[in-house]
This record gives structure tokens, C-alpha cells and sequence, in this order.
């Protein structure tokens, strides 16, 4: 999409495993903050996961398994870790968006090479 900047550096590393995928979400220092997982149990999207304390990588990979899961019908775990020293309320957010939209554009590559 025009005008789109990545804010740090932001890497999806994305892994098939048998039907299911694993996207790895990194920025600015790469780590583990948080991973989420979503999955179908009798009919139902469920979601677990760990958030290491003081990261709050957690609600945004939570929200994106459970996305990935939906749109794909399988297992999807979610590793995110992206950290930028003093980031601005506006850094945070446009790191948000970003993520967001390449998880969308991540989801129809996989989405194309799985049909």
C-alpha cells in the first residue's frame, strides 16, 4: 500500500508445520515478548498463550492467531518480540498498523500457496 513505511525493521519469519503455520514477529531488538496460539477444540476458536512480564507484545498476538486461525482453518502460533527504546505513543502505533497490514498481506501469500 502506498506510503506505508516499516517503523523498525519489522520481520515475519512464517513456518509451515504439517497444516499449521507458526509467524515469527520481530522488530528493533529482536526477542520473545509473547506468544499466542490459536486453535479449533469442538468447533470453537479457542486462544492460549504467555506474555513475559513487563512486554505487551501479548494482545497484538493474540489478536493476530486468532485472525490467521480463522482465515485459515488450522493451528496458527503467533512468537512476537519487537522493542524500540523510548518509543513514542505515535512509533507504537504505527508499529501496530504496520503489523497489521503485512499480517494481512502475509495471510493471502499463504493463503495462494496453500490452494
Amino acid at each position: 500500500m502506498a506510503g506505508e513505511r516499516n517503523p523498525c525493521q519489522i520481520v515475519f519469519d512464517v513456518q509451515k508445520l504439517g497444516d499449521d503455520y507458526v509467524f515469527v514477529i520481530t522488530g528493533g531488538k529482536a526477542h520473545i515478548g509473547a506468544s499466542a496460539t490459536a486453535y479449533y477444540y469442538e468447533d470453537q476458536l479457542q486462544v492460549e498463550g504467555v506474555a513475559l512480564p513487563r512486554h505487551k507484545e501479548w494482545e497484538l498476538a493474540r489478536e493476530l492467531a486468532l485472525q490467521a486461525a480463522e482465515q485459515l482453518g488450522v493451528t496458527v502460533t503467533v512468537v512476537m518480540g519487537i522493542h524500540v527504546d523510548q518509543a513514542s505513543r505515535e512509533m507504537i502505533d504505527s508499529i501496530i498498523v504496520f503489523v497489521r497490514q503485512e499480517m494481512n498481506r502475509q495471510l493471502v501469500k499463504v493463503g495462494n500457496a496453500s490452494s
